[in-house]
């Protein structure tokens, strides 16, 4: 019997649990995968030393901060990089993929109004693209990935942020980036990430079941 070494507790969505989800699933390491709902949330909250989710336990650590929880998995496991530089590089990616879904999910976290329909709006036509470009163009500077031209924790966060936010707009976001579609497709068919993708339960409609 396998012992669970890691146990990661989310809501029962993609969002910011999923990037650590995917980390465990690419580089075969074993977790409790805990999606909790929003009377589960409740109960939780007031126990937690920080009041947001996601958790990780693991090493004996409770952890909090989905980024830091990611960069903490992707140094044990050679995902950030073989120097200073690239560590760094890939740092300033990730901040730019956070800057694209927090411009997006503001205004999606919201209820339903015109403010609302407006705001989406914008970040399909151009807070999005203006992100997209970026990354497109660093995509055919590092030989198909974003950073160092090798495999990092960056593109996993480029798939899940695209993914997340495509399913919160009901498009794809990529539609008019040919070259990041399937450099989000060759990321999608990696060993661990395509198993966990074909298993991974169902998300609700609406995301905002969980906060309101």
């Amino acid at each position: 019997m396998r012992i669970m070494v890691a146990k990661l507790t989310y809501f029962a969505m993609m969002g910011l649990g999923e990037p650590i989800r995917l980390i465990f699933a690419a580089t075969n390491i074993e977790f409790e995968d805990i999606r909790i709902g929003k009377e589960e949330w409740q109960k939780l909250k007031p126990t937690l030393k920080l009041p947001h989710l996601p958790m990780l336990e693991m090493d004996g650590k409770t952890i909090f901060q989905a980024i830091a929880i990611c960069r903490y998995l992707a140094r044990k496991n050679g995902l950030c990089g073989s120097s200073e530089d690239e560590a760094l590089d890939i740092d300033v990616t990730v901040d730019t993929l956070e800057d694209m879904r927090k411009k997006t999910v503001v205004h999606y976290y919201q209820p339903d109004s015109e403010a609302r329909t407006n705001g989406l709006k914008e970040a399909i036509n151009v807070t999005i693209p203006s992100y997209l470009k970026i990354f497109d163009k660093q995509l055919e500077e590092n030989k198909g990935y974003l950073v160092a031209g090798k495999f990092t924790w960056a593109d996993i966060l480029f798939l899940s942020h695209t993914d997340y936010l495509s399913y919160l707009l009901l498009l794809d976001i990529l539609v008019n980036f040919p070259n990041l579609k399937k450099y989000r497709e060759k990321i999608s068919d990696l060993p661990g990430i395509k198993e966990y993708l074909q298993k991974r339960p169902p998300h609700p409609g609406d995301c905002r079941v969980f906060f309101f």
